[in-house]
């Protein structure tokens, strides 16, 4: 939500500047103001789910930068932190590769509930 947010406010923001001889401005101003005020409030959500996220594997937290060392497997798309990136992949694609232990993670993946018995019984 947060990101669909940030993108709905910035092409807002355009078409204020590409039609600001309009006689409609009120409603880009108050398109531009809610769409602030509403990415104000879903980055708070978001950044607290994003903290509360742990990888199953190593206990970190894949999707907020801890400002520790990042394993050697991890990617950073650009000028994003790995953090980010992680979130971009997980809405694009649904995976994700955790920036500390470097384990890939399949959202749509089914989780098994029975463990595999080893040996013929």
């Amino acid at each position: 939500m947060h990101l669909f947010s940030v993108f709905c406010t910035l092409t807002a923001i355009v078409m204020f500047f590409l039609y600001h001889k309009s006689a409609n401005l009120g409603n880009f101003k108050r398109i531009i103001i809610a769409g602030v005020l509403c990415c104000l409030i879903t980055l708070i959500v978001s950044f607290t789910k994003r903290r509360s996220a742990r990888c199953p594997l190593c206990i970190g937290t894949p999707l907020l930068n801890s400002g520790a060392l990042a394993h050697k497997r991890s990617y950073a798309l650009g000028p994003l932190n790995e953090g980010f990136t992680a979130v971009l992949s997980i809405a694009c694609t649904q995976k994700f590769r955790c920036m500390y232990c470097g384990t890939r993670y399949d959202l749509l993946k089914p989780i098994r509930s029975k463990p595999h018995r080893h040996g013929n019984g």
